[in-house]
């Protein structure tokens, strides 16, 4: 997105939330050029095997729609478990393309449904290929969330390093490579090893806890009523998913991107659905598919005991 275009964003906004946004522009911008000198420190570090990246600190299927048109509240199980949808619901349709748009809901939604095998495994390639979805998604959020988005795309580039590298075999599923890596004492359960290579362990573990801070903005969206900001609800998901593996300085920037966050409407365009009821349900939708995800690998790095890996 242009100057051009991110000005005209702003036209017509209320005074109260335009200084909301360029009171901390400034502050931004330096911890903006800060981190970009940091990230391309990190960079040739997180593929061959220096000090970790460090942005991410690192629910069955789709949501129904309940009875008189309303969409459906996920019900939650426990605070280390994403709601889970009800067993055998309806598929709703793909979304439409929107032309000239590069994510596509429907493309997330098929990448992340296809990642979890009949035996309830977690195939490795096609995580990353819904994973590839998602930064496109944060890449249309706007400029403000370059940075992580070109961090998460780090870290998918060191997964597809191992899922295509000579020990290929052993990363087609999640449950293989942690059996593996375990095996074979490249995790490092205390510390960092310095001289060995990011392990996928770790490294899977920074995206599955960036996917529960995107699964629960994209549900609070889905449930969200006309006049919410989302920027708020963004800052709310990430108060519970990620910041407490974050520095000072990330959660200040963190913080910072979120005001700059596209509207309401301007989001649920994003879903390229037939109205707003329907961008809803789709959010819903997708929110439900990837907690099952969530879900599952979580319950894989719990019984193994790599939940706080360094």
């Amino acid at each position: 997105m242009g100057p051009g275009a991110v000005g005209l964003r702003y036209v017509g906004m209320g005074p109260q939330r335009l200084l909301r946004i360029l009171l901390p522009a400034t502050a931004f911008l330096g911890l903006l050029f800060l981190s970009g000198l940091r990230l391309q420190l990190q960079l040739s570090a997180c593929v061959q095997g220096g000090r970790p990246c460090g942005w991410f600190g690192d629910r069955r299927e789709t949501a129904s729609v309940g009875q008189g048109g309303k969409l459906p509240h996920l019900s939650w199980t426990s605070s280390s478990q994403l709601p889970l949808p009800r067993y055998k619901t309806p598929h709703l349709t793909p979304a439409p393309r929107c032309p000239g748009q590069d994510f596509q809901i429907s493309r997330l939604l098929g990448a992340f449904r296809a990642c979890v095998n009949q035996n309830g495994e977690i195939l490795l390639q096609e995580y990353l290929a819904g994973w590839k979805e998602l930064i496109k998604l944060i890449d249309a959020l706007g400029s403000a969330f370059g940075l992580l988005a070109r961090e998460t795309q780090t870290k998918v580039m060191i997964m597809q390093g191992h899922c295509l590298g000579p020990h290929a075999p052993h990363y087609r599923t999640l449950q293989g490579m942690v059996a593996f890596e375990l095996q074979h004492r490249l995790v490092g359960l205390q510390v960092l090893p310095p001289d060995q290579p990011h392990s996928g362990c770790r490294t899977l573990l920074r995206l599955h806890r960036a996917l529960k801070w995107l699964q629960l903005f994209l549900d609070k969206l889905g449930h969200s009523r006309k006049g919410t900001d989302p920027s708020e609800l963004c800052a709310e998901a990430y108060q519970v998913a990620l910041a407490r593996y974050h520095s000072w300085w990330v959660r200040q920037a963190a913080g910072l991107a979120f005001l700059a966050l596209p509207s309401l409407p301007e989001l649920l365009k994003l879903v390229c659905a037939q109205g707003e009821w329907e961008a809803r349900a789709m959010l819903l939708t997708t929110a439900s598919t990837l907690s099952r995800v969530y879900n599952l690998t979580q319950q894989v790095y719990a019984s193994r005991g790599l939940l706080e890996l360094p």
